[in-house]
């Protein structure tokens, strides 16, 4: 147990696929304070960098990048090139939408077939009614015809 809880993070415990063997973490530098115990200094990054560069041996990306170099100026450059014209292209868009304002309409649901029209019967007793009404009319004031 305290084997797995003294192992820097991300060694703790084994992951599947992986035979490798548990790295052993880095000593501390112990020093004296005048005025209490020992107390242990993190690791400057030089340190750091020395002990994942041992840890990472045989890493064809890493020895690449020991004859080589870090990546060139270009690269970098390059990226925030390629970032700035991503932005531009969605301010463009963001642009043209609030311009068109094409908001579609909410799709309305169809989850079921549409219910028939009760109007039409109504309809066809007004337009009686109304008929009959203008006939009576027309009847009484010109009279019957005998």
């Amino acid at each position: 147990m305290r084997q797995r809880l003294s192992a820097p993070r991300g060694h703790r415990f084994s992951r599947p696929g992986t035979n490798r063997p548990l790295a052993a973490p880095p000593q501390p530098r112990q020093h004296r304070h005048p005025s209490g115990p020992y107390f242990t200094t993190p690791e400057t990054h030089s340190e750091r960098q020395a002990r994942l560069l041992r840890q990472m041996e045989g890493n064809p990306r890493v020895a690449h990048m020991l004859q080589h170099g870090p990546t060139p100026h270009w690269f970098e450059i390059d990226r925030q090139r390629r970032e700035q014209a991503e932005r531009e292209a969605r301010r463009l868009e963001e642009a043209i939408a609030a311009l068109t304002d094409d908001t579609p309409t909410p799709a309305r649901g169809r989850h079921r077939a549409p219910r028939p029209w009760w109007g039409w019967p109504a309809v066809a007793i007004s337009t009686t009614l109304l008929l009959a009404q203008t006939t009576a009319q027309a009847i009484f004031q010109t009279g019957l015809p005998l």
